[in-house]
């Protein structure tokens, strides 16, 4: 039987002899790596850009930004945390680019944020008007699935003031949906 423990172990095992072939250039690697965490990269910016194409070009970038970066990533931080900061990277410049500072009202507005049920597009209104940097960690935190240390990591933050926004936007996300409980009663 496995233990928690053991499986850490396991995939920072995996990851690093991942991350050596990477440096050495082998392409099933860069194929692996790419059939890893690409589905799990454009769910991310998916949600967090207008369009699909967008998302795309995001992480075309992303992958791009990865193999200039990997000979010099030191793996002080997981691979997923790293590609997670590079993506992240990626949709800032997207939205400095467009001058924009609130795309996902405007997106579910357009429609483009799919899944149909009432309940949904009502908690995306409510997750949405939370402030940026709240989203982000709440998306890094619980939708990644990245730890503490790497959702700090990706958002050039420290572990304290990660741990701190996390608390905070819990607390505002639960505080909007006590809202609108109320609101509907």
């Amino acid at each position: 039987m496995s233990t928690p423990a053991r499986e850490e172990e396991d995939a920072a095992e995996v990851e690093a002899t991942l991350l050596r072939r990477l440096r050495e250039g082998d392409n099933s690697a860069w194929t692996q790596l790419t059939q890893v965490y690409s589905p799990r990269l454009y769910a991310y910016l998916r949600r967090n850009l207008p369009a699909a194409n967008d998302a795309e070009d995001a992480l075309s970038e992303t992958m791009l930004a990865a193999v200039r970066a990997i000979p010099s990533f030191d793996g002080r931080v997981s691979l997923a945390a790293f590609l997670y900061s590079l993506a992240y990277r990626k949709m800032a410049d997207y939205w400095r680019r467009q001058h924009a500072t609130a795309p996902l009202n405007e997106a579910i507005a357009a429609g483009h944020l799919g899944g149909g049920s009432a309940e949904r597009l009502a908690f995306e209104e409510l997750f949405d008007s939370l402030p940026e940097i709240s989203r982000q960690v709440l998306l890094l935190r619980y939708q990644v699935g990245l730890s503490v240390s790497e959702t700090a990591e990706v958002i050039e933050r420290s572990y304290k003031g990660t741990e701190s926004l996390l608390s905070r936007a819990r607390s505002q996300l639960r505080a909007a949906l006590d809202r609108a409980d109320q609101e509907h009663d």
